[in-house]
């Protein structure tokens, strides 16, 4: 019995972090020879070096009035990952889901294949935040049942771990690996900083970029001359543009959109802001370490706490509370030097991201979980 070939299920590509992890556990996984097909949909083919043991299974994004564009995606996944498992032998393959992880799980164990699946969201406060309450609590139990019979499980960060453990009885064989992300670990960062505050992510509900524009017009009216810049995109970037000219704030907040290279912004941002109600670990937080913003995280579950060491690497404060979060902005303005040794200090931890690392440690547990040691 040997490990020929990982089926990687990822059925509904999405844009942002997880798009470089995908890239990076993929190449890694090639270089050390072994087989990869990976089943997805509109997948960036360009992100992949031309290799001959990749294989790509792709199906298009399916809608379907009043259903979930995911679930649909998710449904003829489960439908092409059927195919493939049917020409495969699983005495020489192991599937990673890193989607849609339940339906995977039941399928594998019908065919008798052995799965890994990945958790990327701190499972129960995800749960209390999502738009649709009874879809994410459905979700919730599937995984609380399926998951057990996963032959292993790895989360994103210790908190996560701590959470799924509490869901499930079977505990033994999940591990927390934190993501394959940084590529390289930058030098000190002594370009002149510019005044605005820098958030990234999607434009989301998960993100709170509410809580950060109500914040900020707290601090243009303290500090006048300070602007917002929010890179990404997403489904509320209407709602969010509506808010920022209701408080005459149009001048003073940019929407950048979805961007490729972010660089420019992190080199010269005074502030980084996490304002989101849940995370899995935040990898826009380990950018804003490597390139020293002083950085403010809302006490989120579950992972941003561990990428700047809690309070010893920057600042935590509540959710959803801009008065709060504004007054931590002017007390980082204020006391910029403290604020600076602070992210320094976390900067000093941040090879526990380093890609090439985590990646190895993904691909000896899934072989670990192959030969059942």
């Amino acid at each position: 019995m040997k490990l020929e070939k990982i089926i990687i299920f990822y059925p509904s590509f999405e844009r942002g972090g997880v798009e470089l992890i995908l890239a990076n556990l993929i190449n890694f996984f090639l270089k050390k020879k072994v087989c990869i097909c990976l089943i997805s949909s509109n997948f960036n083919k360009k992100i992949i070096k031309k290799n001959r043991l990749f294989t790509l299974k792709e199906h298009k994004d399916q809608n379907i009035n009043f259903i979930n564009n995911r679930i649909t995606n998710s449904l003829y996944g489960v439908n092409t990952l059927l195919k493939e498992l049917k020409s495969s032998n699983p005495k020489k393959t192991i599937v990673f889901s890193m989607q849609s992880s339940s339906l995977s799980i039941i399928l594998c164990k019908i065919l008798n294949f052995k799965i890994v699946v990945r958790n990327a969201e701190d499972p129960i406060y995800s749960t209390f935040y999502k738009e649709n309450k009874l879809l994410s609590l459905f979700v919730l139990a599937l995984k609380i049942v399926t998951y057990n019979f996963a032959d292993g499980i790895i989360t994103n960060s210790k908190g996560s771990k701590q959470s799924l453990e509490r869901l499930l009885f079977r505990k033994t064989n999940i591990d927390y690996i934190y993501n394959p992300y940084l590529k390289k670990i930058n030098k000190r960062n002594f370009l002149k900083r510019k005044k605005y505050i820098l958030s990234v992510g999607r434009l989301t509900k998960q993100k709170d970029f509410n809580n950060l524009i109500l914040s900020f017009n707290i601090i243009a009216k303290n500090i006048p001359d300070y602007k917002l810049i929010i890179v990404g995109g997403g489904n509320l970037k209407t709602k969010l543009k509506d808010l920022g000219k209701k408080l005459n704030l149009e001048d003073k907040i940019i929407f950048t959109g979805w961007k490729k290279k972010v660089s420019k912004y992190y080199k010269h941002a005074s502030i980084f802001i996490l304002p989101s109600l849940y995370e899995g670990l935040g990898n826009v937080v380990i950018d804003a370490v490597n390139y020293e913003i002083p950085t403010i995280i809302t006490n989120c579950k579950s992972g941003p706490n561990e990428i700047i060491m809690n309070n010893k690497g920057g600042y935590i404060v509540p959710k959803s509370n801009p008065e709060i979060l504004a007054s931590k902005i002017i007390y980082v303005l204020k006391n910029y030097t403290k604020a600076k040794n602070k992210i320094l200090y976390a900067k000093k931890n941040i090879y526990r991201f380093e890609y090439q690392k985590n990646s190895l440690k993904y691909l000896n547990f899934i072989k670990n979980v192959f030969y059942g040691k």
